[in-house]
């Protein structure tokens, strides 16, 4: 179960942004996290009011990265380094204006078709 969470400051992004990025996004953490593709989760947000340091104008943006289970530092660099990426790739959203928040969960702290993944 990952869950990759992004927010973007830009009032907007195209469908076929929206649907690489997802598609990709997918497909990144399945590999790095050796997690079936069909129990990953990809959200993107638009629109977020946020600033990066003193720049107030150029876009940024603030990732989420949730899993069940372990992230070692292998795994946070090989994810920081293709999600940061893929962010400036499909969003235009310059390099090094993205955070990445990563979390560990245990199992039974997440629910999935009425039951937990204990």
């Amino acid at each position: 179960m990952p869950l990759l969470k992004v927010q973007l400051s830009l009032p907007e992004i195209s469908s076929a942004s929206s649907r690489n990025a997802r598609i990709e996004a997918t497909e990144i953490l399945s590999s790095v996290l050796g997690k079936s593709p069909d129990f990953v989760m990809v959200m993107i947000e638009v629109g977020l009011s946020a600033s990066f340091g003193a720049n107030l104008t150029e876009p940024c943006a603030y990732l989420e990265v949730k899993n069940v289970g372990k992230l070692n530092l292998g795994v946070t660099d090989k994810l920081s380094h293709r999600l940061e990426e893929l962010v400036v790739r499909e969003f235009g959203i310059p390099s090094g204006r993205t955070y990445i928040e990563f979390q560990e969960s245990k199992r039974h702290l997440w629910g999935w078709s009425g039951k937990t993944f204990s």
